[in-house]
């Protein structure tokens, strides 16, 4: 008899714990999963920025779920190669596995190969640090927003930045990839530099490109050494080429002004540098972020060392991501959403809003210049300026 009674008292356990887990599965079945695309430079010229994008990311994911309860966001990460043929296919792969909207890519070629096929299967993209004037094309690039800057803006930043440091007419090369970034950067810098007012013109070496994969830079180097004129170029670069182009001018003894655009700028290049002393007074300029909401910033700026990365693109990566979750928990169209997520978005990287064409003006450009030192008090990376397009170059 005893024993029935264990049976039964048993069996009635197991019913009972069958019960409650069958509860859980099914509080975790009644949330809306949504799956949101991200594209990341894995692999290519930016591998040294992605490990931070992925933490942004992650971070945003993290928000989302905590913020809307009745939800299981998830982000389905690939590679986009810095390139648009593997963005191309790392879009058809998020394309196929259901995600509602994708944050990327962040080299404009890459976002540009994204688009082609996203746009065809109505996925809206946001990426968080494509910067080609081209993108600006919304009939060329559907459903296509991003929450940096166009390139267009850049060049006038570029222009007033080199012009503040004492370069002049006729002392300036510019050395740039092939590449949708490079070469879109390099014409909007070479257009400004020429519209300004002074009429200024190039030096002897004028405007060279190079292509992405280039490891030598001897040659471009000593074009740049061996003509007197060329006192200043501008680098229209990303991360590892600008320090290769670096090395290689020291190496010339050419002691002339270096200058870069957001490519390269944050205190990454230290890694790529051989000896850190050689990007001393080096100048880059980086979008500049609005006044910044939430916590993500301080998050960021209490994990940087181990996150790396450009801080500019870690904010907005993470503002990408809680506008898609945000868009996607509205009812309706996922376009419609995000164009009304992003009318006044407060985000970490600003105050946000989408213009016609899925630009944002933006707040303007730092200005920040390398010591050659990462061991002082700013890393070796100081932004004691910055520029708007009203008020040009002003102290920080």
């Amino acid at each position: 008899m005893e024993s029935i009674k264990y049976q039964v008292l048993a069996l009635a356990l197991i019913f009972v714990a069958s019960a409650f887990t069958g509860c859980l599965g099914d509080e975790e079945d009644d949330k809306t999963s949504v799956k949101i695309g991200f594209m990341n430079p894995i692999t290519g010229p930016l591998e040294p920025d992605a490990p931070g994008f992925t933490w942004g990311a992650n971070e945003a994911i993290s928000d989302l779920n905590k913020a809307y309860p009745d939800y299981n966001f998830e982000l389905v990460e690939v590679d986009s190669g810095c390139d648009g043929t593997p963005a191309a296919a790392g879009a058809q792969t998020l394309v196929d596995s259901g995600v509602v909207a994708v944050a990327g890519a962040a080299c404009s070629g890459a976002s540009m190969g994204a688009n082609a096929v996203l746009s065809a299967a109505g996925i809206p993209m946001i990426s968080y640090a494509s910067t080609n004037p081209g993108l600006s094309d919304a009939d060329a690039y559907p459903l296509f927003y991003r929450v940096v800057p166009s390139d267009a803006i850049q060049g006038p930043a570029g222009a007033d930045m080199m012009a503040d440091a004492g370069v002049t007419n006729g002392t300036l090369a510019i050395l740039h990839m092939t590449n949708d970034y490079g070469s879109g950067l390099a014409d909007s810098i070479k257009s400004a530099w020429e519209n300004d007012t002074a009429g200024n013109t190039l030096c002897g070496a004028g405007m060279q490109g190079y292509e992405d994969t280039t490891t030598d830079f001897s040659a471009l180097a000593e074009s740049i050494s061996g003509d007197e004129t060329c006192t200043a170029v501008y680098l229209s670069s990303y991360i590892q080429d600008a320090a290769g182009i670096i090395e290689a001018l020291k190496d010339d003894d050419w002691d002339g002004k270096i200058f870069a655009g957001d490519g390269p700028a944050g205190v990454g290049l230290y890694e790529k540098m051989g000896d850190n002393a050689e990007a001393t007074g080096v100048t880059v300029s980086a979008p500049r972020a609005g006044s910044t909401y939430g916590d993500f910033e301080a998050r960021y700026d209490a994990n940087a060392e181990e996150v790396g990365s450009i801080k500019t693109y870690v904010l907005t990566t993470y503002d990408a991501v809680m506008m898609i979750g945000e868009a996607a928990t509205m009812s309706g169209a996922i376009n419609d959403n995000i164009k009304s997520v992003g009318t006044g978005f407060e985000g970490a990287s600003g105050k946000l809003t989408f213009l016609d064409n899925g630009d944002v003006g933006g707040a303007g450009y730092d200005i920040c210049t390398y010591s050659g030192d990462d061991t002082d008090a700013n890393g070796g990376y100081s932004c004691t300026k910055y520029w708007t397009a009203t008020g040009g170059v002003q102290s920080a």
